[in-house]
């Protein structure tokens, strides 16, 4: 009898499982998936808790994916914990890389700091298993609380174990479709944005820039003798040059302002809400953080910039792509300018 309820029991998950793995293909989203997987490990049993954890890698913490039915102020106590070797269930799991299975949380020493906190929650026991993806990187953990204290049976943990293995999937489709994306619309070698990204944000923000009535402007960037540069220094240093160029607009843009690559050695920039004595303010601040960057590359050269500005502001509203071609001829003309006095 014993057999045929756990026999009963896996197929029913292993076949809920199944269906997310369809649903991950006809395009679920990660936190969908997440919450569907939760409620499947949370309906093994009445006193079952689950949790999904994603790790951040810049500094060892953990953090909530999605909502879970764990009492709200133990959520907001173990958001930003530090992993570790001896951090509870999910610290270690992540830490470790490996299943970490706690049957008693009140007296294992993994959860000794965290004592109060589980006795107030009412949990007895924590089994958490690591959330890895394919080359080897450990995304999360995924845990199950019981408000007893007590050891898994084996299919608790195999559920739990293909559940992790789940998640890994639809966050490496995720991440995947992210890159395609990010790969669709951004400048290869810059990483700035790419033509159509950069209109379609830039239309956007002129949109916003006229409801609020305030001023947009563009600037069109080439640099001066770029195929010297190529020439003597070779393509390569070229493209460091453009890159250096790609990390100063990011470095001196704010979150609002918009940066593209072009094409070739030419960027294009809008400054959202900024006017034409604003942006003459950001151009002296560009030229000279260009030149300060540059003596990384060169000791015998400098290379300079010819930027054009247009302005839209309230009454001659204009459209970004006649704005372009308004910085682009203003470029041109600061570039003879700049030949002349040479």
């Amino acid at each position: 009898m014993g057999y045929q309820m756990e026999h009963s029991f896996l197929l029913d998950a292993y076949r809920r499982c199944a269906e997310v793995l369809s649903e991950i293909a006809l395009g679920a989203s990660q936190n969908q998936v997440f919450e569907t997987l939760q409620t499947i490990i949370e309906e093994m049993d009445e006193a079952r808790f689950s949790s999904i954890l994603r790790l951040n890698s810049h500094d060892g913490t953990l953090h909530l994916t999605v909502e879970n039915r764990l009492p709200d102020f133990y959520n907001q106590a173990i958001q930003g914990l530090k992993v570790g070797p001896k951090v509870g269930s999910c610290g270690a799991a992540v830490f470790c890389n490996k299943p970490v299975i706690v049957n008693d949380v009140t007296t294992h020493e993994n959860w000794t700091v965290f004592r109060e906190l589980v006795e107030k929650a009412n949990l007895g026991s924590c089994w958490a298993v690591p959330i890895v993806l394919s080359k080897g990187e450990v995304y999360g953990s995924f845990a199950i609380y019981s408000s007893s204290k007590a050891a898994p049976r084996e299919e608790e943990l195999e559920i739990l174990t293909l559940a992790a293995h789940i998640a890994g999937v639809v966050i490496e489709k995720q991440k995947s479709e992210n890159q395609l994306t990010f790969n669709a619309t951004h400048d290869p070698l810059t990483r700035l944005s790419n033509r159509s990204l950069f209109d379609n944000l830039a239309s956007q923000a002129l949109r916003q820039s006229k409801r609020k009535r305030e001023p947009i402007c563009v600037l069109f960037i080439d640099i001066n003798n770029f195929k010297y540069v190529n020439d003597h220094y070779g393509h390569d240093m070229g493209d460091r040059l453009l890159c250096l160029l790609a990390d100063v607009l990011t470095q001196e843009l704010r979150e609002a302002d918009i940066a593209s690559r072009r094409g070739g050695d030419e960027f294009i920039l809008a400054l959202v809400g900024t006017g034409k004595e604003g942006a003459k303010v950001l151009i002296d601040r560009l030229c000279q953080h260009f030149m300060e960057a540059q003596k990384d590359l060169f000791t015998d050269y400098s290379v300079t910039m010819a930027i054009g500005v247009a302005e839209s502001k309230k009454g001659n509203y204009l459209t970004i792509s006649e704005l372009i071609k308004q910085a682009d001829v203003d470029m041109y003309r600061n570039k003879r300018l700049l030949k002349s006095n040479f």
